[in-house]
Order: C-alpha cells, then sequence, then structure tokens
C-alpha cells in the first residue's frame, strides 16, 4: 500500500497531463480476464453480494442486519453461492452474525465501482487508463488477500482457531480494508478532479472553436 500512497496523486498528475488521446475504457470483464481461477472464484463471490449494488437501501439493511440478511437474501433473487452459506452455518453465531463480514464485502464493491467510475471516463488516454488500471490491479490484488484470509476466517474446518482469534483475525481484515477503501477514495476523488478540469478545457476549446467559425 505504501508505495501507491506514495506515487499515486504525483503519478496521476503526470499522466493525465500528458497525451489526450480518447480510448474506449475496458470493461471489468477483460480487466480480470487473465486472473487466476481460485481469483475468478472470489470475485464471483463478490459479486454475488449485490445486495449491495442498489446500495443506499439494501446496503445499510446488510450493515445493520449483518450476515442474517444476507442468508436471508441469498434464498430470494440474489442467491449467494450454496458453500459460502453453508461455511457460515458452520461457524459461531458471533462470527457469522458480525457485521464487519458484510462491511468488508460492502467496501470491495465500493472499491470496484470506484474504479469502474473513473475507467470509463472518455476523457482518460491510452496512457491514464493503463496507469488507472495498474493502480487498480495492484489495489484489488491485495484486496483478494484480505477476502482469502476472510473465507479462512469464517469457513469451518479450513483454520484450528477459538472464536476469539477469529474475531481478532476478522478485525485486522476489516481495518485493512477501510484502509484500502480510504486510500480509493483519495485516489479516485483527485483523479476525478484532474479529469473536470481536462474536460473543461476541451469544453473550452471546443467553444472557441465553434465561436471561431461562426465568426467566418
Amino acid at each position: 500500500m505504501n508505495w501507491i500512497k506514495q506515487t499515486a496523486c504525483f503519478l496521476v498528475f503526470m499522466c493525465l497531463a500528458g497525451t489526450a488521446s480518447v480510448s474506449r475504457a475496458q470493461t471489468w470483464a477483460e480487466f480480470f480476464k487473465q486472473k487466476k481461477t481460485q481469483k475468478k472464484y472470489l470475485l464471483q463471490q463478490i459479486a454475488a453480494f449485490e445486495v449491495y449494488a442498489g446500495y443506499l437501501k439494501k446496503g445499510y439493511q446488510i450493515v445493520d442486519g449483518g450476515l442474517t440478511t444476507i442468508k436471508d437474501i441469498s434464498n430470494g433473487e440474489f442467491k449467494l453461492h450454496d458453500a459460502f452459506i453453508s461455511s457460515l452455518k458452520q461457524v459461531s453465531p458471533v462470527i457469522s452474525k458480525d457485521t464487519r463480514i458484510a462491511e468488508v464485502i460492502a467496501l470491495q464493491i465500493g472499491i470496484l465501482k470506484s474504479f469502474g467510475a473513473i475507467k470509463s471516463s472518455r476523457f482518460l488516454s491510452t496512457d491514464n487508463l493503463t496507469y488507472v488500471s495498474l493502480v487498480a490491479e495492484g489495489l484489488i490484488a491485495e484486496c483478494y488477500t484480505d477476502l482469502e484470509e476472510l473465507l479462512l476466517v469464517i469457513t469451518s474446518g479450513k483454520l484450528e482457531m477459538k472464536e476469539d482469534e477469529r474475531l481478532k483475525r476478522l478485525d485486522k481484515i476489516y481495518t485493512s480494508m477501510l484502509d484500502k477503501s480510504a486510500f480509493t477514495q483519495d485516489f479516485c476523488n483527485h483523479t476525478t478532479q484532474l479529469i473536470r478540469q481536462k474536460a473543461s478545457e476541451q469544453n473550452e476549446i471546443s467553444e472557441l472553436i465553434r465561436m471561431f467559425h461562426f465568426k467566418e
């Protein structure tokens, strides 16, 4: 995380100040196309939590109700992965109902959405898009590490741990994901500001061209 935090703002500025060529943003499917099978599985697990994708309403219900709410929703239209639900049934109620589990998933989805919004900007040149993708890939790779550990913590039989040990591991994962979410917000907000400046400059140029042709 440190190398990202130290270089992000400077490199974003340099990238956005470079070439102005417009490229079509890659889709998230293309972005994850080359990932390993295990990471694709984890991404599917995240996608299953698109209960958060309404997220003002359903998202807060998840945070308030913990995994009980998620489990109930899984019996309806959202249908969470059976293996994941089964693993939750095998751990203690203290773990399975801890709202931080749902929040970790929600934060991961938020990170994906934030980078997705940035990558869709038509004002990102090929170089800009490449850089943003590299930052996103590095950050999301770290998120996957957290999610892998989360699955170990909440899945019975994967690790022999007492309840208090699982809670400590969960707290560490939660804190780590909060840190990544905060960085994502800072990075995306700063990048968005620069994109808006670039868009404003482009609009001014277009207006000058329009006025010039009008006078002719």
